[in-house]
């Protein structure tokens, strides 16, 4: 099999990223290493065409196909490695801690004797009033990273907020998004924010952002917009300053309705 580039790095613009998040383009027949990571869960997503994840677990098992916005889970010990299926060249982002470090090889391993694994990303929907989200990471408990696909409908915009602690990172899969990123938020959060004067930058796809801690944004769909955002584990951790449906800040308890797609 033909071996896949380096990885580009997606959370280049953080100085000291708390998270991995980079991309894996694989052409025609490419293939990755055999990977093994004793100490960091990693989680990957195919932002285009297809992509084979043979892994080798103690009992044989373990190999399975993914396609469009689809992926899987490595879990710690796990071995394994990612091919191009199909007729058109695949990519594929991963996310994930970076704890530890990564045992690579191009010649088949020793069969693992843990019993880590690969398994699907989980499918818990969240709706909200201008499109959905897909907590792919929902079905791994307590990691120190979050992953999650972000889907905006024309026309709707997120609201204008910040986090106190959480670090993310966006990268758009398809679609057109104008983003509002970079001002620090205000001490007081009783204050206006004039959104006019707020730096902003259009993103399609392939192209990305990250915004830190106490860092106002906001995300305009010029079209249907879809992303996939790495970020710090703190999912509940945002404070509105604008909202066009007037939520307050935190979780939205009615948004969780759990569906599955």
């Amino acid at each position: 099999m033909t071996r896949i580039d380096p990885p580009k790095n997606l959370a280049h613009d953080l100085p000291q990223a708390p998270y991995l998040f980079v991309e894996h383009e694989l052409v025609l027949g490419a293939s990755s290493p055999y990977r093994c990571h004793p100490g960091d869960h990693r989680s990957f997503i195919v932002i285009g065409g297809r992509v084979r994840v043979e892994s080798r677990h103690a009992d044989g098992s373990g190999h399975r196909e993914y396609g469009y916005l689809r992926g899987w889970h490595a879990e710690p010990g796990a071995t394994y490695r990612f091919a191009q299926v199909g007729v058109e060249p695949a990519v594929v982002v991963e996310a994930g801690s970076t704890t530890g470090p990564v045992h690579e090889s191009w010649d088949v391993p020793v069969s693992p004797t843990t019993a880590a694994h690969c398994r699907d990303v989980d499918s818990y929907r969240v709706d909200k009033p201008w499109g959905h989200e897909v907590w792919y990471t929902n079905n791994l408990g307590d990691i120190p990273y979050a992953l999650k696909q972000i889907h905006m409908t024309a026309g709707h915009q997120s609201s204008l907020q910040s986090h106190q602690q959480k670090v993310e990172t966006n990268y758009v899969v398809d679609g057109q998004a104008t983003v509002l990123n970079g001002t620090p938020a205000p001490g007081d959060t009783d204050a206006v924010i004039d959104t006019d004067a707020l730096p902003r930058a259009v993103h399609a796809r392939r192209s990305g952002w990250s915004s830190a801690a106490n860092v106002l944004h906001r995300v305009i769909a010029e079209s249907d917009y879809t992303s996939v955002e790495v970020s710090t584990p703190e999912l509940d951790d945002v404070i509105r300053w604008a909202d066009d449906t007037n939520r307050g800040n935190g979780r939205i308890e009615v948004e969780h309705v759990g569906a599955r797609v």
